[in-house]
């Protein structure tokens, strides 16, 4: 698609002159001796040294010429019925007619052309076949489906031949997903194009400079933009470098609007100005075209009046009364349907330039609506980061203290009630990880984790918790079915295996008030040697409408049944979906009202080998030697933290570890007393008003290199434990924490071995 641009930029406006030039050349053809002569002399070139000159003239833009001569190629190769040449003077016509912007022919032979590849059955025309019927229909945004599909066809082919050309396939199809905003499917299409890029070959306008263009539209639109300014200003060296003016025109002011947008102010002056000289050179242009089409008029009016000596003088010589008579029905048969044709060609270009203009229109309202679903998305992600955040942090000191009272015999008669208490909080919970979940299952960086792991004692285990929790005041019961075939360990992520039927199974649970659950799961060893296992929960509850069995997996979406009283968030099932289509799978329903729901997927596991079991299972009997809390006796401790119950909780925690504990209630008094008094251990919250909880460990640094600071805090931890080590804190803990884990980074941070087994709390 790039290879076009600059023709069709460039000769747009000599589409007319080349119409009535060609029309007055076919019938000078007729009237002179001299055409004649050129004609025996051109029927006298074999088809090889025809399609040599065919390429010459489009070189030298003798486009009547050019079309004439494909014309004569085709006509002999259809007498020899010889495809590969019929396949060659079609590809020509629809290239010449493709530069003259005229889109309805240059479609017309795009189509020939291919057609007479496959009958060639030579893949090289077949791939170059589909690229031009590609380019040609790229004019018509309707069919954006099928251009893919022919790039995509090329592509296949390129790789198969594997002749070392360049794959300008997947360069164009990258383009088309840089125009949807997909820049994941992007990527690897870029990549591709770019391995196949060879800085030794000739090429005739150099790809490098539009693969660097399109580099920098791939990290420009991830918001990576020091790497998309490089590769920018690598395209902009290039385009300069061949004076490639139609690829300037297209990429320099969105280039000067971008390095602006970046605070360079100078290099986007002198970009925006290379633009305009660009843009002038080609007004410039125009104002020498229209002299051209002027002057072009004048020479077919003296090529007429030749043309009617010649025909006097002819009828002199030949006293041929019929003669003459032919000669002139002929010349108004020529006339006319010139007259004709010139003014279906007005009516077309003026049709043409409507739909352009309407075109234009409406990838503006596309581009709006682009930019505000992306924009949408953001805030999105945005949200469900900060609301997990503001929820956790009242949420740590309600589990800390509920906490605490459980393990107090002062509140031993409220057993009950704070069971219930923590119940309630840890389901509190698990809704703020299903937001996280979801915002994370839309990052590129999620990643799954595949260890061995026992799926049937998973299944079991799953069942057993619904059993003992969910089930227990029910009148409904649930069910495990696992095939003898399925191997005991396989790899995977059970974290995610466990997540996805906990969703499916509490939805089952929530629309069965009455009935009979089941887990089944089913094996069959794939030829590779995987096991791909059929996952099923079947229930007879209340069933979902067919018009429903779409809608349930977005996001926030519920069943409207009044006879169901827990509906949920609306999380669950679109994040099973999205963890499915990651592991590269999918969800499957069958329901109908009344009848109940069957939800299923199938995965593909490798069975883990004795020695992955061993090392899985060596792993966690050390973890579990690990888990204790530590004697912090001695251990000076200070808690900074704006928000006072969550002190009051952390304070608790580390005097029962027997820690001589003191509190600071924003980074200013942290400060000061760290100036004044020595402290073991800074257990540091990040959000705090005026200075927060990076800026104070920056401060602290200043004078103390050697205390421990570990951030406190309820965002997300993989992203905060990259900045909080750049601002000079040693680790990251996250609220609501594990108290075991709690003690091990304090032990590891203030390097004592002294240890408590069991919980002080």
């Amino acid at each position: 698609m790039y290879f076009c641009l600059y023709f069709l930029q460039q000769l747009k406006r000599l589409l007319t002159l080349f119409i009535f030039l060609s029309v007055i050349g076919a019938y000078a053809n007729y009237a002179f001796e001299p055409a004649k002569l050129v004609m025996q002399e051109q029927e006298r070139l074999t088809m090889h040294q025809r399609l040599m000159k065919l390429g010459e003239l489009s070189d030298s833009l003798e486009y009547d010429r050019s079309i004439e001569m494909a014309s004569t190629l085709i006509t002999e190769a259809k007498q020899k019925n010889d495809n590969r040449y019929l396949f060659h003077g079609y590809n020509y016509l629809s290239l010449t007619y493709d530069l003259l912007s005229d889109t309805i022919p240059a479609l017309d032979y795009a189509e020939k052309a291919l057609h007479y590849a496959k009958l060639s059955k030579n893949d090289t025309l077949i791939s170059w076949g589909l690229n031009n019927l590609a380019a040609s229909l790229a004019y018509f945004p309707k069919r954006k489906n099928e251009v893919l599909k022919l790039y995509k066809e090329s592509l296949v082919i390129q790789r198969r031949l594997n002749d070392g050309e360049f794959i300008d396939a997947a360069l164009n199809i990258a383009e088309l997903y840089r125009d949807d905003g997909n820049y994941t499917m992007m990527y690897p299409y870029l990549k591709e194009a770019q391995d196949s890029y060879d800085p030794e070959s000739l090429y005739y306008d150099n790809p490098k400079a539009y693969l660097d263009i399109l580099w920098g539209d791939y990290y420009k639109g991830l918001q990576f933009d020091n790497k998309a300014l490089s590769y920018y200003k690598s395209a902009f060296e290039l385009v300069e470098a061949g004076k490639m003016e139609y690829l300037a025109l297209d990429f320099y002011d969105r280039y000067a609007k971008f390095l602006a947008e970046n605070n360079k102010p100078e290099e986007a002056y002198a970009v925006h100005q290379r633009y305009f000289d660009y843009y002038s050179h080609k007004e410039r242009t125009k104002a020498t075209e229209t002299v051209q089409l002027a002057q072009a008029r004048l020479e077919a009016e003296e090529l007429r009046r030749e043309r009617n000596d010649a025909k006097f003088k002819q009828e002199i010589l030949d006293q041929n009364l019929k003669r003459k008579k032919t000669q002139s029905v002929l010349l108004g048969s020529i006339i006319g349907l010139m007259v004709l044709f010139l003014a279906y060609l007005f009516y077309s270009e003026k049709l043409r330039l409507g739909l352009i203009k309407n075109l234009k229109v409406n990838n503006k309202h596309l581009k709006k609506a682009k930019e505000r679903a992306e924009k949408s998305e953001r805030a999105k992600t945005k949200f469900f980061s900060n609301l997990s955040h503001e929820m956790r942090t009242p949420l740590y000191g309600v589990t800390g203290i509920v906490s605490l009272l459980e393990k107090s015999e002062a509140f031993k008669d409220y057993k009950e009630e704070i069971g219930s208490l923590k119940f309630s909080a840890d389901h509190l919970l698990e809704i703020i990880n299903d937001l996280l979940d979801l915002s994370k299952l839309e990052d590129e960086s999620f990643k799954l984790v595949k260890k061995p792991f026992n799926i049937k004692l998973l299944a079991e285990e799953l069942v057993t918790s619904f059993e003992q929790h969910s089930l227990k005041n029910s009148n409904c019961k649930i069910i495990c079915d696992v095939d003898a075939s399925i191997p005991n360990y396989v790899v995977g992520d059970s974290r995610r295996i466990s997540q996805i039927l906990l969703n499916i199974l509490g939805n089952a649970v929530k629309f069965t008030p009455k009935g009979v659950i089941a887990l089944r799961l089913k094996d069959r060893l794939l030829p590779s040697g995987k096991h791909a296992i059929y996952f099923e929960v079947e229930d007879n509850g209340i069933g979902i409408p067919q018009e429903m069995h779409e809608s349930i997996f977005d996001e926030f979406s519920q069943i409207d049944e009044k006879s169901t009283a827990n509906k949920g968030t609306g999380l669950g099932l679109p994040i099973v979906r999205k963890l499915l289509l990651k592991m590269g799978s999918d969800i499957a329903l069958k329901s109908e009202p009344g009848r109940g729901s069957t939800f299923s997927f199938v995965i593909e596991f490798k069975e883990a080998t004795l020695l992955e079991v061993i090392g899985k299972l060596k792993k966690e009997e050390s973890e579990d030697a690990e888990a204790f809390v530590a004697d912090l006796t001695n251990q000076r401790v200070l808690i900074v933290d704006d928000n006072k119950i969550n002190r009051m909780v952390t304070r608790r925690v580390l005097e029962r570890q027997h820690a001589e504990v003191f509190e600071a209630q924003n980074g200013e008094e942290a400060l000061a007393l760290t100036q004044k008094s020595h402290y073991d251990l800074i257990l540091m919250d990040i959000n705090m008003p005026g200075m927060n909880g990076y800026e104070t460990s920056k401060e602290i640094r200043a004078f103390d290199k050697e205390i421990p600071i570990i951030a406190l805090t309820a965002a997300e931890a993989e992203y905060i434990r990259k900045k909080a080590k750049e601002y000079g804190m040693n680790d990251v803990i996250t609220k609501p924490y594990n108290l075991s884990q709690f003690s091990k980074v304090i032990v590891k941070e203030l390097k004592i071995n002294t240890l408590i087994t069991g919980s002080p709390v």
